[in-house]
């Protein structure tokens, strides 16, 4: 049977806000350590003299187990307390960090980066449910607007930070930002943050272990498919569609489940499924099209693309922030719509994108992105957590967090695909007679984009260019046809909300 403590005590206004801080803070570390990495994993690679697939490897092992953690993490959150669980997380991350600025091998880099991964788990899959948990009903769709506001403003200058560190002190301190930013979260955390209600239930570990499988397997697969379609990453969705019926058959049958599975007979909960994925679908891939637009079309320095991501990150937290009174006034579900919506006016605005496009109208695109997807976060969490049952708030952000780590995956992986395939299917005459091969080509493009296996070392510079030169036509052909397919997936979104996620009434269920 499942039980629940006394409520949380009330919180003044000081504790309040300190707990709003201190959650957004751990969002920020959870998703701003991979933007950090990746783009000083070249500093980082020479550093330690690793090879091209180490690196690549690297670059996505905590985000592997990010996804492979997120939904036990919850899950632990609600039986052992979602506090001492983030208190945890925090300490992982300061802990593994610091181990991996401080690694004197790949091999240790590997280990530190693995644990990080684990521990940033509890820092995305526990803060919406303590502020699910400690706020009352009628504060909380604003209170986590509030929460994301935080995480993309302090997200924003982190990114550029990193790079700071690494030009003027060496590679290792980049590595140390993430860590920084926990130790605030602690501090805060310790002095104001009080504890959520409990679970009083067994935990489900055959549950979570073939949820651990699943969401790993998957979002390998997907990552694995960047660099086409082959026997290991057939395997690895084969994997991930075995671990996951798996899952919920146990979670059917067994009486004290990890996750409840009715919350999915609910429309409005799968509309913010849906939501999520598609947001960051479009989030991640839209991120590959701008980088291969400016690094490869253009001729941009890769920087430019991080410049014009601090004013977006900037706008994205007021617009994350706006979107809470919006979605209290008007309904989840126009504020939702609405940015999808933004986010399909950016997918579009890539139609006009040629070799000659002022950097105004980039830009544009960039903020229009990153602004809908702040705008659709707000309402996506909101509507998800509300339909939590109170012993399960940890195990329904989890499912968030696992949502979105996937969505984000997906989309670099699809876009990538089909933009390559069109790419080197348009520029196969143009590239003959340059001695290059359709494999080669195919490497120097998954090295623009930093795909996974690298292509540095198979594609020399000057022939690098070659292939960009002969097939700039091919690239914004490419790039216009994606566009249509994303903004295809915004708008069957955007229909899926305005069917499903229908207001809800005055006497639906407490959420408390």
């Amino acid at each position: 049977m499942n039980s629940l403590d006394t409520t949380a005590p009330r919180l003044s206004r000081t504790a309040a806000a300190m707990t709003v801080l201190a959650m957004g803070l751990g969002y920020t570390a959870s998703v701003v350590d991979p933007t950090i990495l990746s783009a000083e994993m070249s500093t980082v690679r020479i550093g330690l003299g690793m090879s091209a697939s180490a690196a690549s490897f690297i670059a996505s092992l905590a985000t592997l187990t990010t996804a492979a953690a997120v939904l036990g993490a919850g899950a632990l959150g609600d039986v052992y307390g979602m506090r001492r669980m983030y208190v945890v997380g925090l300490l992982g991350t300061i802990g593994f960090g610091v181990l991996g600025a401080a690694a004197p091998t790949v091999a240790v880099l590997m280990v530190a980066r693995a644990g990080l991964g684990v521990a940033l788990a509890f820092l995305l899959g526990l803060p919406l449910a303590i502020v699910n948990a400690v706020f009352a009903p009628e504060r909380r769709t604003r209170v986590i607007a509030w929460y994301f506001g935080v995480g993309f403003a302090v997200a924003a200058p982190l990114p550029a930070i990193g790079g700071v560190l690494a030009a003027q002190f060496g590679w290792r301190t980049c590595l140390l930002v993430t860590p920084a930013v926990a130790a605030a979260a602690l501090a805060i955390t310790l002095r104001y943050v009080p504890h959520p209600p409990r679970s009083h239930r067994a935990l489900d570990v055959p549950g979570l272990a073939l949820a651990a499988v699943a969401l790993l397997a998957l979002v390998f697969g997907i990552s694995r498919l960047e660099a086409g379609v082959d026997v290991v990453a057939i395997t690895a969705l084969c994997t991930a569609a075995v671990a996951a019926v798996g899952f919920v058959v146990r979670e059917w049958r067994t009486p004290q489940p990890a996750l409840e599975l009715s919350i999915f007979r609910s429309s409005r909960f799968n509309a913010a499924v849906t939501a999520g994925v598609v947001f960051n679908f479009l989030t991640g891939g839209l991120m590959i099209l701008f980088a291969f637009y400016l690094v490869t079309v253009r001729g941009e320095s890769p920087e430019v693309l991080g410049f014009l991501l601090i004013p977006a990150t900037v706008l994205g937290a007021v617009a994350a922030t706006a979107a809470g009174p919006a979605a209290a006034r008007f309904g989840d579900r126009p504020v939702l719509v609405g940015g999808l919506a933004v986010m399909l006016v950016a997918v579009l605005l890539l139609r006009l994108f040629d070799e000659n496009t002022s950097l105004v109208v980039v830009a544009a695109a960039v903020v229009l992105s990153v602004v809908g997807g702040a705008i659709v976060a707000t309402p996506q969490a909101s509507v998800m957590m509300a339909g939590a049952p109170a012993h399960l708030g940890g195990a329904v952000s989890g499912v968030k967090g696992a949502v979105n780590q996937t969505g984000y995956s997906l989309g670099p992986t699809v876009f990538a695909l089909v933009g390559i395939n069109l790419i080197l299917a348009e520029g196969t005459t143009k590239l003959a007679g340059s001695g290059i091969t359709l494999e080669e080509a195919r490497e120097a493009f998954r090295a623009t984009h930093g795909g996974p296996a690298g292509g540095s070392h198979l594609l020399d510079p000057d022939r690098a260019r070659i292939v960009a030169t002969a097939a700039t036509e091919s690239m914004l052909d490419a790039i216009h046809t994606i566009s249509l397919l994303a903004a295809v997936v915004a708008v069957v979104a955007i229909v899926v909300a305005i069917v499903w996620l229908k207001p809800e009434s005055r006497g639906g269920p407490s959420t408390s």
